[in-house]
């Protein structure tokens, strides 16, 4: 009776095991991944015919952006973790660990090869970069800011009066 009673309940033991050893995490992101809508409007990045922009998943778009020039790591400032850096021809892009998930968290525009979709490119004078993006930003010194959603697009003027800097980043992280 005894011999029975053990092997019933180390037979319950193996189901409850066996139920709790399930994919419920990668179900539970896949629910995300698949209900997820970007929430940046305009203020989205494009290379090589992929837009994306701030909060995307990373992964999906690393791989379709294919190969980085190179990468980088360093422990972060604004997360939990690290911040991963990916450099391409003309923009760079991080990724941060957000709630299980790979995240874009920063777009910078890293050279004047390259341009936004409204047209806005390092080199630039500023007048004309505003006048691409239209009106609705807040001026804070040198820098102009714009905000959609999550995301926070900042166009920085040099002393020159043209486009020195453009950074995509995380708009609940802004002052």
């Amino acid at each position: 009776m005894k011999k029975t009673i053990a092997f019933l309940l180390a037979l319950m033991m193996l189901f409850a095991l066996c139920a709790c050893g399930g994919d419920s995490d990668n179900s539970d992101n896949k629910k995300e991944n698949e209900s997820y809508e970007p929430d940046y409007g305009e203020l989205y990045y494009e290379a090589e015919g992929l837009k994306f922009g701030i909060m995307d998943f990373a992964d999906a778009v690393l791989d379709s952006l294919g190969e980085p020039d190179g990468t980088f790591e360093s422990e972060s400032c604004a997360y939990q973790g690290k911040d991963y850096f990916y450099y391409y021809d003309g923009f760079e892009v991080m990724a941060n660990e957000i709630d299980g998930n790979m995240r874009i968290t920063g777009i910078t525009v890293a050279d004047d090869t390259v341009q936004n979709p409204q047209g806005v490119k390092i080199g630039m004078d500023i007048e004309e970069a505003l006048s691409l993006m239209g009106d609705g930003y807040t001026q804070s010194g040198s820098v102009y800011k714009y905000i959609v959603g999550s995301t926070l697009l900042m166009i920085k003027a040099g002393d020159d009066n043209c486009v020195s800097a453009i950074e995509y980043a995380v708009a609940a992280n802004q002052e």
